[in-house]
């Protein structure tokens, strides 16, 4: 249990507009730092305890709010890590510092710009790749393709709780027109991801969504 839930969507007044200006300086995008807890709040909340394996509510919680101000919080494993070697951590992270931007299907993020903006399913991964110095297509069926031909396959329920693995959908299922791509957090259940033009990058939910799994080639998982 993560204890008391101080703050929740629907509140509002100083302790959000403070969650909201402490999220905006660890990089996670509050939509905003009006004093209101809306939709986007609880995206950057939720995104914020993947970054650090905290129950994904969305609420700020006694857990939540003591790593958000604790002295050590804020580490940016992704930005600090002087090793340089690109972990699945690192790269998780990486893609949950985006939560909140766009969605542009067919987009080509630029891979040198460290704050891209607009961002499809495949695009998203491609470029957190490429911010850790590992080539991987930019095409979700090619994506696919990779994983699977490196010998690196790995079932849904598997890869769900391999933190940093793929998550595919071939087109087809469950009547989507379009193959689909997003990283699993490792906890069984959610995703980081970018949905679609109305969500944006933001954490979903596996549920029954996706075909298969695998690991990225060069990423080093634990």
């Amino acid at each position: 249990m993560s204890g008391q839930v101080y703050l929740r969507q629907g509140n509002s007044g100083q302790h959000v507009q403070q969650v909201q200006h402490r999220l905006q300086e660890l990089g996670f995008n509050p939509g905003g730092t009006d004093g209101l807890y809306g939709a986007k709040t609880v995206e950057a909340v939720q995104a914020f305890q993947a970054t650090y394996q905290i129950h994904i509510s969305g609420h700020v919680d006694e857990a939540t709010w003591g790593m958000l101000f604790s002295s050590h919080e804020g580490h940016n494993i992704a930005a600090d890590d002087p090793s340089d070697v690109p972990t699945a951590d690192r790269f998780v992270e990486l893609c949950l510092h985006q939560v909140n931007d766009r969605y542009v299907l067919g987009t080509q993020a630029d891979h040198n710009n460290p704050d891209e903006d607009e961002f499809d399913c495949a695009e998203l991964i491609s470029w957190a790749c490429a911010r850790l110095g590992v080539e991987f297509p930019s095409y979700s069926v090619s994506q696919i393709d990779a994983s699977h031909h490196a010998g690196l396959g790995l079932s849904v329920s598997d890869a769900a709780h391999v933190r940093g693995a793929l998550l595919f959908r071939r087109a087809g299922h469950n009547g989507s027109q379009y193959n689909h791509v997003a990283i699993s957090l490792g906890t069984g259940e959610e995703t980081i991801e970018a949905m679609d033009r109305r969500h944006g990058v933001a954490v979903g939910h596996i549920g029954h969504r996706f075909t298969d799994g695998g690991y990225i080639p060069g990423i080093r998982y634990h």
